[in-house]
């Protein structure tokens, strides 16, 4: 590897540190009063009502209140959903043994500690050339982990920890040669956190014929289906899928992705729901096209899987800046594939690329937040998804015209489809 790729690799890592220095800080300064009200809260108040015998009441908005009052949360933040299944607040039911504060803090750490593992289990699994110098690899990683959806990730307290684990667990079962334990980390995780993120993945395994990781990842949300059921009876499940329904839970004004951009830029209407099932739709399909592309070609697995995560973000119906961590395993092994076909060492213009349109979905995030205003050019980060989707989507097409013929013999067990 040459001193030119260790530089660079060096320079990527100087704002990477920069960065989740910054994040830290901002978590640490984080008061007791803040953290109260922070995303985590719901999650608290539901892990509280579980532990303390009133699961039926997980989706009881006054309850919910009454509850957080009780935290110390301020008297005009009260109102902080729990739209997660019961089975995540049995999950979350060890930290009630904690103050709200507290159980803040360790969450947020938990949060974090799982992002950091998922990028990690993606960097081995991922094929990086036998000559890279370990550099890249860390300056790659750092990458993964420094987009300010992590930073919104930790702060805010939220659950993209978990789906990101699961995403990087699937990948590297994939590589592995054993689709179903791939469906059923992406089943499992995905249904206990963030089930609407996984659309475009699910469309990825279908588009692969990949039968055993669907049956897997049925499997997976089945056990979390189960859980609940026996948490809260269907009753409570019922208050769950009530929840989930409510508008005020999903706001287009502050969505991210295709609802979140046709929300910004015509308002709320018919029209909008419309036009973003639409861009939806046409997101999973991309992702179903990308998935049989990949059939029998290892050497497309990657831009192909990472390609399906980018569109599987910006059609999610429910997208915020912390969710945009689902894409750091995608950047890894998305990056790992182009040095592998680099022609001139890394970096190279593709591998540059994306790193820069890497950096502007962090940028466009930053702009984003808070942002209410309808008009043209709309949420600036379901741009940038869009962008990163069609990187992924022309390097597929342009190694098929490459060699139309290569890869055929299968590497990942998906390959065999049956």
């Amino acid at each position: 590897m040459s001193r030119r790729s260790r530089l660079i690799a060096a320079l990527v890592l100087m704002p990477v540190a920069v960065g989740l220095l910054h994040y830290v800080q901002v978590w640490a300064a984080t008061p007791p009063a803040l953290a109260r009200t922070s995303d985590f809260a719901g999650t608290y108040v539901a892990a509280t009502l579980w532990h303390t015998g009133h699961g039926a009441d997980l989706y009881n908005e006054a309850v919910e209140r009454q509850v957080m009052a009780r935290t110390g949360a301020p008297v005009d933040h009260l109102y902080i959903p729990f739209v997660n299944p019961p089975a995540a607040a049995v999950v979350a039911a060890p930290l009630a043994f904690l103050d709200a504060a507290t159980a803040y803090r360790v969450w947020s750490l938990m949060q974090l500690a799982l992002l950091v593992t998922a990028v990690w289990v993606a960097s081995r699994a991922a094929p990086w050339p036998a000559r890279i110098d370990p550099m890249v690899r860390i300056a790659v990683a750092g990458a993964a982990v420094a987009g300010f959806g992590t930073g919104l990730l930790f702060v805010e307290g939220q659950w993209d920890g978990i789906s990101v684990l699961g995403l990087a667990l699937a990948y590297a079962s994939w590589r592995g040669g054993h689709a179903a334990q791939a469906g059923f980390a992406v089943g499992l995780t995905s249904a206990l956190a963030k089930p609407h993120l996984a659309i475009g993945i699910a469309a990825f395994m279908l588009g692969r014929r990949d039968w055993r990781a669907l049956a897997g990842t049925l499997a997976g949300g089945l056990v979390v289906v189960f859980l609940s059921l026996l948490a809260v009876g269907f009753s409570g499940a019922g208050a769950f899928v009530a929840a989930l329904a409510k508008p005020s839970n999903s706001p287009l004004a502050e969505m991210q992705g295709a609802s979140g951009l046709f929300g910004s830029l015509l308002g709320a209407g018919g029209a909008t729901y419309l036009l973003a099932l639409l861009a939806g739709l046409g997101a999973a399909l991309v992702a179903g096209w990308l998935g049989s592309t990949t059939r029998g070609r290892s050497d497309l697995f990657e831009p192909a899987l990472a390609g399906a995560v980018a569109l599987s973000v910006f059609g999610a119906p429910h997208l915020l800046g912390h969710d945009l961590t689902l894409l750091a395993p995608a950047l890894v092994f998305g990056l790992a594939w182009q040095a592998g076909h680099a022609a001139h060492g890394w970096p190279d213009r593709a591998a540059i690329a994306v790193l820069f349109a890497w950096l502007l979905l962090s940028l466009a995030t930053i702009a984003d937040l808070g942002n209410r205003a309808v008009g043209p050019p709309g949420r600036m980060t379901p741009w940038v998804l869009v962008v990163l989707a069609v990187m992924c989507v022309l390097s597929v097409a342009a190694q098929l015209r490459r060699d139309p013929a290569a890869g055929r013999a299968p590497v990942l067990s998906a390959a065999h489809p049956s």
